[in-house]
């Protein structure tokens, strides 16, 4: 079997049985050779799939992407070319909650009476899949009072609930129609609206409008957290400069979420194509993040981060800060 793999997809060198052929190819779309013999294709976010796509890969069988997110990808095609998908949901979950709980209690500073979020900061959690449910957990820890809020999910909080509570952060997918589409659902109307203090936007680009929270931010009063921007990998650098915190799109980003990411994928692909699975307890102990080769952080990743993408904001300083920044290790 002839596996196409995105070269940032760590440990498939480890874990995959030696019956299996592995290309690699640097993320976007995969050259037309690779795409023309492989039969399996595994993919992130930075991969659009369409029919284009799948035309020019005619032996293609299965699809993983080993994120939790599917927009990247054209459901209706991959369903019309008979090609399985397979999507990592959840995977990155800690991830993001651990994420949130960091820039969080960063932007609330280290005497959290002096902030402008004090101790029972009310936070509105826009999304209550996954990632929502992991944020909250990691708030309750600081002290705050959560509110969910997923009309989908039949919660009981209202839009007006969501405006009165300190904060808010955002845990959806970006949907473009329907009755919940999620495109620029938090408007200028809804900021001069708000009692937020504080905006954390870590789901995906377009589901804050990036103007209006340009327009809404005023240092040290009212702080935005942005790890997800709407035309990514190009940020806006207005909004950059603005940000309390400007991440570029790496708050699922860690050892673990990494690991999880890559064995629910291997899982699920060897499964369809007759394969055992295993993993033997050296590659566990590296899924914990004690031998990754890019030395999980324990200091201050975000602010590095962060300080990085401000100094430069282009497209090529947030890719390379994206694919080449050592992994952060989730907090206990």
């Amino acid at each position: 079997m002839i596996l196409l793999a995105d070269r940032h997809i760590p440990w498939l060198d480890e874990l995959l049985p030696p019956d299996i052929t592995l290309h690699r190819f640097d993320g976007g779309r995969p050259p037309a050779s690779l795409l023309s013999i492989a039969e399996a294709l595994l993919i992130r976010t930075v991969t659009r799939v369409d029919a284009d796509l799948l035309a020019s890969a005619p032996n293609l069988k299965w699809i993983g992407t080993a994120t939790a997110g599917f927009d990247h990808v054209d459901v209706d095609a991959v369903r019309a070319a008979g090609v399985e998908l397979y999507v990592a949901a959840g995977c990155n979950a800690s991830a993001v909650g651990d994420y949130v709980r960091r820039a969080t209690r960063d932007v609330r500073g280290e005497d959290p009476l002096a902030s402008h979020l004090a101790h029972r900061t009310s936070i509105a959690i826009i999304g209550f899949g996954h990632t929502g449910r992991a944020a909250a957990e990691q708030l309750k820890k600081l002290g705050f009072d959560v509110l969910p809020y997923d009309p989908p999910l039949g919660l009981p909080a209202t839009w007006d609930d969501v405006l009165a509570c300190d904060a808010v952060t955002v845990h959806v997918p970006l949907t473009f129609d329907g009755q919940h589409k999620t495109h620029h659902m938090v408007t200028s109307a809804d900021l001069a609206r708000a009692k937020w203090r504080l905006v954390i936007q870590a789901s995906r680009g377009g589901v804050v409008d990036e103007s209006a929270l340009k327009a809404w931010i005023t240092p040290g009063i009212r702080d935005a957290v942005v790890d997800v921007w709407e035309n990514e990998p190009s940020p806006d650098p207005e909004l950059v400069a603005l940000a309390a915190i400007a991440t570029p799109h790496i708050a699922g980003y860690s050892v673990e979420a990494k690991f999880r990411a890559t064995t629910m994928c291997l899982e699920r692909l060897l499964s369809v194509f007759g394969f055992r699975f295993s993993v033997d307890r050296e590659t566990m102990d590296v899924g914990r993040g004690t031998t990754d080769n890019r030395k999980p952080k324990t200091e201050n990743i975000l602010q590095s981060l962060s300080t990085q993408l401000k100094a430069s904001p282009t497209a090529e300083t947030f890719k390379k800060l994206r694919n080449d920044s050592p992994l952060r290790s989730e907090a206990e």
